[in-house]
């Protein structure tokens, strides 16, 4: 009998920059009344890209959560919205590791459309480590942080969206 506790997703590399997660499309229910992509289906499109980086990168996703009883909860996610997308349209959302230490990482995502060749939107986003059972943080164990840093390290030169770290506001 196997022990799942030992099950280990995701892999040590090596990493593409930025790693590219797979093609979605902009469904019909997705458009609002503008005839465009709706925000709220953005951000849908970013989290369940997390969830996949998580579980088929990092190895912390939900398999892992369920099993270990830790899992990644986010801290704080910042999105720029700078072009739209329409019905039936082709995209990948592409992702780079800024920064992370013991508990924590600072992830930079954006949507790419594949059919106009250019980012769609970008969100900036901090998780941090829970340990779901008495809900409290804790380190990741220490095969995940390996993978955090060596994806830092093959990341820290990639080509990282000029809104990265820009705060809210109005331009005056």
């Amino acid at each position: 009998m196997t022990n799942n506790r030992n099950i280990q997703k995701g892999h040590d590399g090596p990493y593409k920059t930025p790693i590219i997660l797979s093609e979605k499309i902009v469904l019909k229910e997705w458009i609002d009344y503008n005839g465009h992509m709706n925000v709220a289906f953005y951000t849908l499109a970013f989290d369940n890209s997390l969830d996949e980086f998580l579980e088929n990168t990092l190895g912390i996703g939900e398999t892992h959560a369920l099993q270990n009883k830790q899992g990644p909860f986010v801290l704080q996610s910042h999105y720029h919205y700078l072009n739209e997308m329409s019905l039936d349209e082709k995209f990948n959302v592409r992702l780079l590791v800024v920064d992370c230490d013991e508990k924590k990482m600072h992830l930079c995502l954006d949507i790419f459309s594949i059919k106009q060749n250019k980012v769609i939107a970008v969100s900036e986003t901090v998780l941090i480590n829970v340990n779901l059972a008495i809900r409290k943080t804790e380190k990741y164990p220490i095969w995940a942080y390996n993978r955090l840093l060596k994806l830092k390290k093959t990341h820290q030169n990639g080509q990282f969206p000029s809104v990265l770290g820009k705060p809210i506001g109005l331009k005056k």
